[in-house]
């Protein structure tokens, strides 16, 4: 069984990635610890309760962190608007109650309890770069970080950026460094997985709170893709790529590279700079998932979810959530 934490900003697929730790039968999820990111922090932490709520029985605790990066300012994602899943408030859909801990001091603390943690991280690397600063001591304690940042080509934010390494790239420069197992999920990689028609009935299909919610978060996501000529024609699958790597690594390929973040202001501020030859004199200190095993990505997914809906038949109510009659007006946030 993979101890797992996985920390994120959720945003739709990070929510699926979500329920994919959870569904997991290899997986045994530890903690959710969110950031600002994708949305505020105040957002991402309900996001990520609503998401957990929607998988009882299945459980895990919930915690809010960074507010902001280390050093830039804050990026606004600037996506679409959705009609349904999480990018709109959902205060129709029960939460589970936030956890009080910070998600700095959680991941520090999941990491003392259980040596040999896999991280996986599908937002900024704000709080896992300042657990590594505040906790220099779990350093050695950490197993592996799976990360979904960066590209080896042309970034998603910018000409050279992509979006979890822009929105702070010295936090990122500090995770890439730590010389901690890592492997990293670049969007070329995870951007060849795509949500399908047939992946979202399946899903649809399963009759369980769990698959209802990411049904919809999957076909939100298809709803609003917008291809052009950088990006992939179908809607891809993304963050929970990273989850389901780091629970199945025969999914994907990875080649051993070394990876530094571009820290300097510039035109490549933010740019994952990925030398697969071995062209400078540093050593590798990352495995490159280059290639995904598309359909057995998909039906990893597929299997996780279908796990909790089994485990949903017939369940009942549960006491740690909070009906969206009760939430209070400080609980539900503003986007």
């Amino acid at each position: 069984m993979l101890d797992l934490l996985h920390d994120c900003d959720p945003g739709n697929d990070d929510a699926l990635a979500i329920l994919a730790a959870l569904g997991h039968p290899a997986v045994r999820l530890l903690a959710v610890t969110t950031g600002a990111g994708h949305l505020a922090s105040d957002r991402t932490a309900i996001n990520a309760a609503i998401t957990v709520a929607a998988a009882h029985p299945l459980v895990a605790p919930v915690c809010e962190g960074s507010v902001g990066p280390l050093l830039r300012e804050r990026l606004i994602a600037r996506i679409l608007d959705m009609e349904s899943a999480l990018d709109p408030a959902r205060d129709d859909l029960a939460r589970v109650e936030l956890d009080p801990q910070h998600s700095v001091d959680r991941i520090a603390a999941e990491a003392a309890a259980h040596p040999g943690l896999t991280i996986v991280a599908t937002g900024p690397l704000t709080n896992l770069a300042l657990a590594l600063r505040r906790h220099p001591r779990i350093q050695p304690l950490i197993g592996r970080i799976v990360t979904l940042s960066g590209a080896w080509g042309l970034g998603t934010k910018t000409a050279a950026a992509e979006w979890n390494i822009l929105c702070d790239p010295e936090a990122a420069a500090i995770v890439y460094g730590s010389g901690i197992a890592l492997t990293m999920v670049p969007v070329d990689a995870s951007g060849t997985v795509p949500i399908t028609h047939a992946l979202i009935d399946r899903v649809a299909a399963l009759p369980a709170p769990a698959a209802k919610l990411a049904a919809e978060l999957l076909a939100s996501l298809r709803a609003t893709h917008r291809p052009n000529i950088l990006t992939p024609t179908e809607a891809p699958l993304h963050d929970p790529c990273a989850v389901l790597v780091a629970a199945q690594p025969g999914i994907a390929k990875t080649v051993r590279a070394r990876v530094d973040v571009e820290t300097s202001p510039g035109l490549n501020y933010g740019r994952t700079v990925v030398d697969f030859l071995g062209r400078s004199d540093k050593p590798t200190n990352c495995d490159v998932v280059i290639e995904f095993d598309i359909e057995a990505t998909q039906e990893a997914l597929f299997a996780s979810i279908a796990s909790i809906a089994a485990l949903q038949r017939g369940d009942v109510e549960a006491g740690s959530i909070i009906p969206a009659a009760h939430q209070t007006k400080q609980q539900q946030g503003t986007r």
